[in-house]
């Protein structure tokens, strides 16, 4: 079953619109901002405004995501699902195409002002993302790279049935319709990814075959659990027997629905999605770069200089970067590792026999499980005092630390942070994957709780969402070398303040994830841009880190499916250190941390060469006589 997507002309797009009521934002009057006239600031409002109705029209689980309201879209968005099609794909392709040409004939405003700012981070991910889509495989919009349909990580077969569960708010009868219409299309979105994942096969744009086989596994397993424990038939009765508008017969009435959707349809759509992978994989490419595919090379040199917001980004160049990094890296551990009795085999080896250590060591049960959960929320605690001083506005919204699903462990990352939404029904939630709890010894926790939570991606959310002012649109998108390099700043931070000052042993853990991330420069263009291996990149990523081989191989399949995402950590983190460098130079006493941090933070994600123009007139504007 299809729905029809709303019918907004692009025309629409540029015409007056202030009827958009949605949670995150709202229309007010005549907007000023600093120079811009009163005139182009209504037409960039309206512009963006309508860019993201028309955004959500086509991605209405972002719309769920994000938690805004439908009332003011003027259509539902709650019960439908992203068109996954081929004929969605060329339809996006287009419209983006016209998109960038309207976003470069709007009207500009101040440089340097708000609205400027806005329009050039829309236009450059519009513009990236049109690029991408021209190579006509995989996904491409703002934000969002990726070179196959649908992969181990992403895509309706995952996305969705953690929507169901974790993020769609479910208070009324009304809502629990939406809930189960959007649970009745679970089948029909399998369906229009896997067709798009065989037609990119067919012509050579194919997964790996070990990442075929882990999608397959996935897919089996969730197909396979028996349906009275499935974890989507147990949140749907916590979701639907807690309705307060209709009695205990009408809740139940409303969960048997949803039991029979999950018996009936999705179960065996799963079971059937596990064989078509399993024969793609027969005729799978044994190898995961991208080199190896029609015009790889090129996809993988443009998604670098989207990440590097540079045109022009030399794979080797940046590789070699990446083993200066780890050399460095590596000397500041041997040294820590040695202060610590630890003399004995290679750091990577050193850092091996560290992790065993029985004060390191988490019991494989839910007892280590829980206790795991319980050290990382007193990490979080104490974090959040000592950083305090350090930005003038500290985020309301709260955040949660959760386990993976236990269906997505086996493919999960190690772990990973979702935006609290806007409407207040959740908190932000970090997930950490707990499938093997010898992949966290202690020493490793603090800084991961610090990377993920205070202050790398809640305080950089949260912030972006309650200072930052920015239009829908913008909140939309996402710039992965931004984020994941600020998240990587945050664990310098930590250190910084002294949170290690008594704990040795944490302080290996921090700089282990330094070489962690400078590691993974070089194994994401060893992979793609070098013809490495898989095995040759695990065993890089084993020997160098000291990590277990069962994490680094998770950690490889993800490079295989993301290509760049896993550089872009180091290229923002680098950028950022540059700029403060910068900042302190030129200001010296004059220089304020908490508000240089402020300038970063309060400017919402966006490309690396836009937030080097925000810092530079951040900087001119402390200057004394400034103004």
């Amino acid at each position: 079953m299809k729905l029809k997507t709303p019918n907004l002309s692009l025309s629409q797009l540029i015409g007056g619109f202030c009827a958009l009521s949605l949670a995150l934002v709202a229309c007010s009057g005549p907007a000023v901002d600093g120079e811009t006239p009163r005139k182009t600031a209504r037409q960039i409002d309206s512009l963006f405004l309508n860019l993201a109705r028309k955004e959500l029209s086509r991605l209405p689980e972002t719309a769920t995501q994000m938690g805004v309201s439908e009332q003011g879209l003027g259509f539902a968005v709650h019960s439908r699902v992203n068109d996954r099609s081929q004929a969605g794909f060329e339809r996006a392709r287009l419209d983006r195409l016209e998109i960038v040409e309207m976003l470069e004939n709007a009207p500009l405003p101040p440089a340097g002002s708000k609205r400027r700012v806005h329009l050039e981070t829309v236009l450059s991910a519009y513009r990236s993302a049109a690029a991408l889509a021209e190579f006509g495989h995989g996904r491409a919009g703002p934000g969002i790279v990726r070179p196959y349909a649908m992969d181990q990580l992403t895509g309706g077969y995952l996305e969705l049935p953690e929507l169901l569960m974790r993020r769609q708010s479910v208070r009324t009868v009304e809502d629990a319709e939406s809930w189960l219409l959007r649970l009745s299309r679970l089948d029909d979105t399998i369906t229009d990814e896997l067709r798009r994942l065989q037609a990119d096969a067919d012509s050579g744009i194919i997964p790996p075959q070990f990442i075929l086989e882990r999608m397959s596994e996935v897919a089996a397993r969730i197909g396979s659990a028996p349906l009275e424990d499935h974890p989507l038939t147990i949140a749907s009765e916590d979701i639907l027997l807690g309705l307060t508008d209709t009695d205990f017969e009408g809740q139940r009435v409303l969960a048997d629905r949803a039991k029979n959707i999950i018996r009936d349809e999705m179960l065996p759509a799963y079971r059937a999605l596990a064989i078509s992978f399993a024969e793609l994989s027969e005729t799978a490419p044994q190898e995961g770069g991208l080199w190896k595919l029609p015009g790889g090379s090129d996809w993988y040199q443009a998604a670098l200089a989207y990440y590097a917001s540079d045109r022009e980004v030399d794979p080797s160049a940046l590789h070699a970067e990446g083993e200066n990094l780890v050399w460095n890296l590596t000397a500041q551990l041997d040294i820590a590792l040695t202060e610590l009795g630890l003399t004995e085999g290679s750091v990577g080896e050193r850092l091996a026999q560290l992790s065993i250590r029985e004060d390191q060591v988490f019991t494989n049960d839910e007892e280590g499980r829980a206790l795991i959960l319980q050290v990382m929320q007193e990490d979080l605690s104490r974090i959040r005092s000592a950083v305090e001083p350090l930005f003038p506005r500290p985020p309301k919204a709260s955040v949660a630390i959760a386990e993976v699903p236990v269906f997505l462990q086996a493919t999960a990352p190690g772990g990973y942070y979702t935006p609290a939404p806007a409407n207040g029904s959740a908190p932000g939630y970090f997930y950490i994957n707990l499938r093997d709890t010898a992949e966290w010894p202690r020493f490793a926790l603090p800084t991961l709780v610090y990377h993920e939570t205070v202050p790398g991606h809640h305080m950089e959310s949260a912030i972006a969402a309650e200072v930052g002012q920015l239009p829908l649109v913008r909140q939309m998108i996402w710039h992965a070398a931004y984020g994941e390099g600020w998240a990587l700043y945050a664990e310098d931070l930590a250190d910084e303040v002294g949170l290690y000052t008594d704990d040795p042993v944490g302080r290996i853990g921090y700089l282990q994830s330094l070489l962690f991330r400078a590691a993974r420069v070089t194994a994401d263009t060893g992979l793609h841009a070098k013809r490495w291996t898989r095995q040759q990149t695990v065993d890089y990523l084993v020997t160098v880190t000291g990590q277990p081989r069962s994490a680094m191989e998770t950690e490889v399949d993800r490079y295989a499916v993301w290509p760049g995402q896993a550089a872009a950590y180091m290229i923002g983190r680098e950028r950022i250190w540059a700029l403060r460098t910068k900042a302190m130079n030129t200001l010296g006493d004059q220089f304020d941390l908490a508000a240089f941090h402020h300038a970063i933070l309060s400017g919402g994600p966006r490309p690396l060469d836009i937030l080097d123009a925000d810092i530079e007139r951040w900087i001119a504007a402390q200057l004394p006589g400034a103004g």
